[in-house]
């Protein structure tokens, strides 16, 4: 993996959450909606010279939640720079201007969750 970015505060918090029967299936379809707005906004952020590094940014399922990030081996000299080059971050900005979403998202299917009572 060339790029991959870990929130950890999310992640311990879904990690937490996901403990609570039942509550799995929402959680995955918030954290997938925050992730592909995540993707989204990277896309839109990333310089792009051929095409390659935007195309190549996206989200996986992984043993125990997901990873976010690019497969080209030049992902983390962008997003971080290089000797002689600045750093040009997107995947990091996408992250942290989502979360605001993940949060609201996270609230509203956790209080659904509970008027349903606990179920589905």
């Amino acid at each position: 993996m060339a790029l991959e970015i870990n929130v950890e505060g999310v992640e311990k918090l879904v990690k937490a959450l996901s403990q609570i029967q039942g509550l799995d299936e929402p959680l995955a379809e918030v954290i997938e909606l925050y992730l592909g707005k995540v993707v989204d906004d990277a896309r839109a952020l990333v310089p792009i010279r051929t095409g390659r590094l935007q195309r190549s940014i996206g989200f996986w399922g992984v043993e125990g939640g997901y990873c976010i990030g690019s497969d080209v081996s030049y992902a983390s000299f962008v997003e971080y720079g290089a000797r002689g080059r600045s750093p040009k971050p997107f995947l990091t900005p996408a992250l942290f201007q989502n979360i605001p979403l993940l949060k609201a998202s996270l609230l509203d299917k956790i209080e659904a969750w509970f008027r349903r009572g606990g179920k589905g």
